[in-house]
């Protein structure tokens, strides 16, 4: 799209080309864009930067995949040394040992000439992104 087209507060979709990303071109979003490449996703503009010509934009997927921080007391519980600012990553699991998909907010700054209008058609060589749960 054209700089003075997109508008912050609208969704978009964004269509991630096939080519490899390097992080001096596209900052810290390069790493989860090369996981994207040829997939589509809406991306909700939160800041367009006219000179880079980029949108910084919120996405939204489902994990199940979680963090918890332990409090004091809980790693002291299990025997570890105090203040180590301990967490526990993993997947959590229903009562069935089913996993369990949690809502989760990610950010993505992208070039303004990926953003499409939601009401467009998709191009034939993308593929929806919430399929493999990403970005």
């Amino acid at each position: 799209m054209r700089t003075k087209d997109v508008r912050v507060g609208e969704t978009y979709r964004c269509e991630v080309p096939y080519r490899r990303y390097r992080p001096e071109t596209m900052g810290d979003s390069w790493w989860p864009l090369s996981w994207l490449r040829g997939t589509y996703f809406p991306l909700s503009v939160v800041d367009v930067d006219t000179a880079a010509r980029t949108a910084h934009g919120l996405v939204m997927r489902a994990s199940t995949r979680v963090t918890v921080h332990l409090t004091e007391d809980q790693a002291q519980e299990t025997g570890l040394p105090p203040g180590g600012g301990y967490q526990v990553s993993g997947m959590l699991l229903d009562a069935e040992g089913e996993p369990v998909e949690l809502p989760r907010i990610g950010t993505l700054t992208v070039p303004l000439r990926w953003l499409h209008p939601v009401d467009m058609p998709v191009s034939t060589s993308h593929h929806d992104a919430s399929v493999r749960q990403i970005p």
